[in-house]
C-alpha cells in the first residue's frame, strides 16, 4: 500500500480518520466525519477545523522545508571549515538551531498568536 493510498479508501463517515504523518510537515492529516443530518453550525465548525488543519500542514511544511535546507547549508559550510573527515558537533547544531529560531521568531510568534486566537474561538 503506497503512502498516499489511504486517501483513496472509502471512509466510514461516522468516524474521524487520522492518516499517517505527512513526510514534510510531519502533521497527521485528519478526515473529519460528516454527519448525515449535519446542521449548519456543525458544518461551519467542521469546515473551520478542516481549514485550521490545512493551515497547520502548510505552515509546518514550509517551516520544516526551510529548516532542512538551512541545516544542510550550515553543515556543508561547517564541514568546509573543519574538514570533510570531521563531524559537525551537537554544539554546532545547537548554535545553528538557536540562530535559525531567532531568525524565525516573528513567524513563530505570529503562528502562536493565530493558534491562540483559534483556540479561544473554538
Amino acid at each position: 500500500m503506497s503512502p498516499d493510498s489511504w486517501r483513496k479508501v472509502r471512509l466510514d463517515r461516522r468516524y474521524d480518520w487520522v492518516g499517517p504523518p505527512d513526510k514534510v510537515s510531519r502533521i497527521r492529516p485528519i478526515r473529519l466525519r460528516r454527519a448525515v443530518n449535519e446542521t449548519e453550525t456543525e458544518r461551519c465548525y467542521r469546515e473551520a477545523r478542516e481549514a485550521l488543519n490545512e493551515c497547520n500542514l502548510r505552515f509546518w511544511a514550509q517551516h520544516n522545508t526551510l529548516y532542512e535546507q538551512r541545516k544542510a547549508e550550515f553543515i556543508a559550510k561547517r564541514k568546509k571549515e573543519i574538514g570533510p573527515l570531521e563531524h559537525v558537533s551537537a554544539n554546532d547544531l545547537s548554535q545553528f538551531y538557536t540562530q535559525f529560531m531567532d531568525e524565525r521568531k516573528s513567524q513563530m510568534a505570529a503562528y502562536n498568536r493565530f493558534v491562540e486566537f483559534l483556540f479561544f474561538f473554538f
